[in-house]
C-alpha cells in the first residue's frame, strides 16, 4: 500500500499544475499519518522525496525536503495525540494548511547548515509566496481527498 501511495505521490509531485507547490502529497501524507501511524507516514514521506527526486533531479535540498516532511508527520502526531485531530474536521483543516507553511519554514531553516543566516532568509522570503500556495492548496485538496483514502486505508487496515 506503501509503495502505490508513494507512486502517486510521486507523480502528483512531478505533474505541474499553474499554481507551483498546489499538490495533495503534504494532504496524503497527513492523512495516511492520521489512520496509519508515524511509521506509515515516514516511509511514505521519505519515499516519496527520494522518488519523486530521481526525476525532479537530486540537490542540496533533497534533505531539507526530507527533514519538513519528518517534521509534518510529527506535527500530526502532536496535534492527533493533544488534540484529537481526528475527532475535530475544522482542526484537520487547519494543520493541513499549516503544514503548508511549516513545510517551507523547515526547509529553509534547513538552509542555515549550509549557508548560515543568510540563506535562511533568502529562502524563506523568495519562497514564501509558495508556502502560500502550498497551504492554500492543502486547504483545497484536504476535503477532496480526506473521504476516499481514509476508508481506503481504513480497509486495507482491516484487511
Amino acid at each position: 500500500m506503501l509503495g502505490l501511495l508513494a507512486a502517486i505521490c510521486t507523480v502528483l509531485r512531478i505533474i505541474k499544475v499553474p499554481l507551483p507547490n498546489v499538490q495533495p502529497v503534504t494532504d496524503i501524507i497527513m492523512i495516511v499519518t492520521l489512520i496509519n501511524g508515524s511509521g506509515a507516514g515516514l516511509v511514505l514521506a521519505i519515499l516519496t522525496m527520494l522518488v519523486s527526486n530521481l526525476y525532479l533531479g537530486f540537490g542540496i535540498w533533497t534533505v531539507p525536503q526530507i527533514a519538513a516532511y519528518i517534521v509534518c508527520v510529527l506535527t500530526v502526531l502532536l496535534f492527533k495525540k493533544l488534540f484529537f485531530l481526528q475527532k475535530f474536521w475544522w482542526l484537520q483543516l487547519g494543520v493541513a494548511t499549516l503544514l503548508g507553511l511549516e513545510y517551507g519554514l523547515i526547509v529553509s531553516l534547513c538552509m542555515v547548515v549550509i549557508g548560515q543566516a543568510p540563506a535562511f532568509i533568502a529562502y524563506y522570503t523568495s519562497g514564501f509566496l509558495f508556502d502560500i500556495y502550498h497551504a492554500a492548496g492543502n486547504l483545497v485538496f484536504y476535503p477532496l481527498i480526506y473521504w476516499p483514502l481514509s476508508k481506503v486505508l481504513q480497509n486495507y487496515a482491516q484487511e
